[in-house]
């Protein structure tokens, strides 16, 4: 092995006894290979007491990225939640089966009951790991919204009574909980913008 290869493989601890002994011997007789055998050393010392960069403190930026579950006094939201869960589940699951659903067909009433029972499926497991409610919020909000739009669109046009609309509130309820265990997520937004409008306000000039 030449002088330089043993000379790198001697600051990674990589020489034999024998190989140690042969380079010693031939640095005493060579005044180049003493020469980069300092410089190795050198840049050894450097990099093995050079200070480590600084690791920057994330734990502000990640909590601003992450909403802890809110269980409520008691923790009353989790068992809340889960009764929803178990009302619409039993609410949908007769139109899914059994395709029975006041004014539609049977296609079109598993369909709505497909959609009653995972929205059901997707509470209980808020109930169950409520840290991952803030990932089912925006789904189940454009659901619902768009549920009780239409319910309302029905009883406007007279195709519905408010009766059998009813049945939504437990939908409308769920959603409640689910955005009161991810945090009221906007609602900090919402409360600071009305009180800028109500400074803005003729009025509330001071």
């Amino acid at each position: 092995m030449a002088a330089s290869e043993l000379l790198s493989a001697r600051e990674d601890g990589e020489t034999t006894a024998a190989e140690h002994a042969s380079l010693e011997q031939h640095l005493m007789s060579c005044a180049a290979c003493t020469a980069v055998a300092a410089q190795y050393g050198a840049l050894s010392r450097q990099l093995r007491f050079r200070a480590a960069d600084p690791i920057p403190n994330l734990v502000g930026a990640i909590s601003e990225r992450t909403r802890p579950a809110v269980l409520g006094r008691g923790g009353w939201l989790r068992p809340a939640m889960a009764w929803v869960a178990v009302v619409l589940f039993a609410q949908n699951a007769v139109a899914l089966v059994g395709g029975r659903l006041d004014g539609a067909d049977d296609h079109l009433a598993r369909h709505v009951g497909a959609f009653g029972v995972a929205l059901a499926i997707g509470f209980a497991y808020v109930a169950w790991k409520p840290h991952r409610s803030h990932g089912l919020l925006p789904f189940a909000a454009a659901l619902i919204v768009t549920i009780s739009v239409s319910a309302v669109a029905d009883i406007v046009d007279g195709g519905r009574t408010v009766l059998a609309e009813s049945a939504h509130i437990t939908e409308v309820i769920g959603l409640a909980l689910l955005w009161m265990i991810a945090g009221s997520p906007g609602w900090t937004r919402w409360t600071q913008w009305v009180n800028r409008r109500r400074h803005i306000l003729p009025g509330h000039h001071h």
